[in-house]
């Protein structure tokens, strides 16, 4: 069995009780046809089973899915819903794919929250260094020229918002939203027309073409279909496709025990709120709904990181929040994210009827749904967005050893320039 080619976490993460990530669905046990197969029932996944539907309403379309909705990457997120564009070619298609993630952004609230209503979230760049100040001037005046709002923050705003005095200014970014990415994965999945097929537990660990058709094999069946989709992200190099162009990497994160309404206020003065650090490997923080405080941070290279990682992101939020060394961090976990060279995705028609999206380099909720239905209209033959030109194409990555040895040596450079925004 090809164990690289779906995901073992040690932990289960920590926006859901462990007996919501049980098997609701059946896995694939016996030799199927179909018209279209999907890997990956994540926010890609999902956004390409919609589209094709909607587009071909009497197709039969499967989605096979490792693990359980919810259990892995796209319910391991920080929550953020991002419609602000920073990785485009150039100011005018960021401000182009600005609008594309706005359209997205709504289309997920409508279809992802279920009973409940998208919390008022305050979300902003934050930095706590020289350097950092630097990034956010470079910055605003990106968003200056691709036409995308923003509001610079002052050290005193930074810290009425977030209740620390950790940081030296912000930029705001208006119309983003925060919510719990195990309830918005599972909604999307619980949404989908009836003519989708999800199978959960049920990772492909061969992918390959015999007398015209496209076969993915699972542990306990095979589906054929004359057209296939990759949006497994990293684990799709496993499968054969995208090991020269991505490379799968762990980030991880922790959260403090539900806080007293008294204890929580003082961190939670304006509602809920979400930082984004000034630098890439700086750490991501946010409040919850149920009254704790998140932290993101930290990058693993193809493999899982023990219980030291723990230490590490509570250093960083005690740095932070100080008082919180009274709580400590109640759970810790790790997900995995697809990086490419230059940050651009992996997307297209690779060979006939294989189609792939894979590359979300960590923004992967409205940017992978945005690229999921542009990819289903690309194979029906429907009008799409030109993603080579609003985002690039992904650069070449070179094989090990050396990949490692490069990530390893520009890893340790990024951290020492980060410094205190880690």
């Amino acid at each position: 069995m090809n164990r690289d080619s779906y995901p073992h976490y040690q932990r289960d993460c920590g926006w859901t009780h462990p007996r919501n990530l049980q098997r609701t669905r059946p896995s694939l046990e016996d030799d199927d046809d179909c018209d279209a197969i999907i890997i990956g029932g994540g926010y890609t996944g999902i956004g390409i089973a919609a589209q094709l539907q909607m587009l071909r309403p009497n197709d039969d379309i499967r989605i096979l899915e490792a693990e359980t909705i919810g259990s892995g990457s796209p319910g391991r997120n920080s929550g953020f819903l991002l419609e602000h564009a920073f990785g485009a070619t150039s100011p005018g298609m960021a401000s182009e794919l600005y609008q594309h993630y706005r359209r997205t952004h709504q289309t997920l609230l409508q279809n992802g929250l279920g009973d409940k209503k998208a919390q008022p979230a305050r979300i902003f760049k934050g930095a706590a260094t020289e350097r950092g100040l630097k990034a956010l001037r470079t910055l605003e005046q990106f968003l200056n020229a691709s036409q995308q709002p923003f509001a610079p923050l002052s050290a005193d705003a930074m810290t009425e918002l977030t209740g620390s005095r950790y940081y030296k200014a912000g930029i705001e970014l208006p119309g983003n939203s925060l919510l719990n990415p195990f309830d918005l994965i599972t909604n999307l999945a619980r949404n989908l027309p009836a003519s989708v097929t999800l199978y959960e537990q049920s990772p492909a660990i061969r992918l390959f073409r015999e007398q015209g058709m496209w076969r993915a094999q699972t542990p306990r069946g095979t589906l054929r279909a004359p057209k296939v989709f990759l949006a497994n992200n990293a684990f799709a190099s496993a499968l054969g496709y995208g090991n020269a162009y991505s490379v799968k990497i762990f980030t991880y994160a922790g959260i403090t025990p539900q806080l007293s309404g008294a204890i929580f206020s003082r961190y939670s003065q304006h509602g809920q709120w979400g930082l984004l650090p000034a630098h890439r490997l700086g750490s991501t923080l946010r409040s919850t709904d149920d009254n704790r405080i998140l932290i993101r941070g930290l990058y693993g290279y193809e493999s899982e990181g023990n219980d030291s990682v723990k230490d590490m992101l509570a250093t960083s939020l005690f740095s932070r929040f100080p008082e919180l060394q009274a709580y400590g961090l109640e759970d810790w976990w790790g997900g995995t994210t697809s990086l490419t060279a230059n940050g651009a995705p992996l997307w297209g028609e690779l060979k006939d009827g294989l189609y792939v999206s894979i590359g979300c380099n960590g923004v992967g909720i409205i940017k992978g749904t945005l690229l999921g239905q542009q990819l289903a209209n690309y194979a029906c033959g429907e009008p799409h967005i030109d993603v080579a030109r609003l985002m690039d194409k992904p650069g070449w990555m070179p094989p090990e050893p050396f990949r490692r040895l490069g990530f390893q040596a520009v890893s340790a450079y990024e951290r020492r320039m980060a410094g205190a925004e880690r």
